[in-house]
């Protein structure tokens, strides 16, 4: 049960690192009008692009399967794979406007899914 769901977390992972391919683009050539200004923009692509690449080490299969010898008994991401996407998470929610302090209230594994919430945000028109 457990290496159906590790699978089928790696499985939604690249999914979405798939679906976010060109996202930097689109925000470069969007309107930089919107409330934004060009150097924001450039950070919160650059925080996209730095959590995409931590997103990619997290799913090296080394360390699914070092997850799955240790058996950890959580079905969330294992202690080094959090460790990884931790930083680059909050960069993508600081990114946004999210202030420092309620950034750091925040639990770990709250980060990363806010994290994931607003790269996915960031596709829709």
């Amino acid at each position: 049960m457990k290496k159906v769901f590790f699978l089928s977390l790696l499985s939604s992972l690249s999914m979405i690192s798939c679906s976010l391919e060109g996202s930097e683009e689109n925000n470069l050539t969007g309107n930089p009008l919107e409330g934004r200004t060009a150097q924001s923009i450039l950070s919160k692509s650059q925080a996209i692009d730095d959590f995409k690449k931590a997103l990619a080490d997290a799913n090296n299969p080394a360390l699914i399967q070092e997850e799955i010898a240790n058996n950890s008994g959580s079905q969330g991401l294992g202690p080094s794979r959090k460790k990884i996407l931790l930083e680059p998470a909050k960069m993508v929610l600081l990114s946004t406007g999210m202030t420092k302090d309620i950034v750091n209230g925040l639990e770990d594994d709250a980060i990363i899914s806010q994290a994931f919430i607003s790269i996915s945000n960031e596709q829709k028109p």
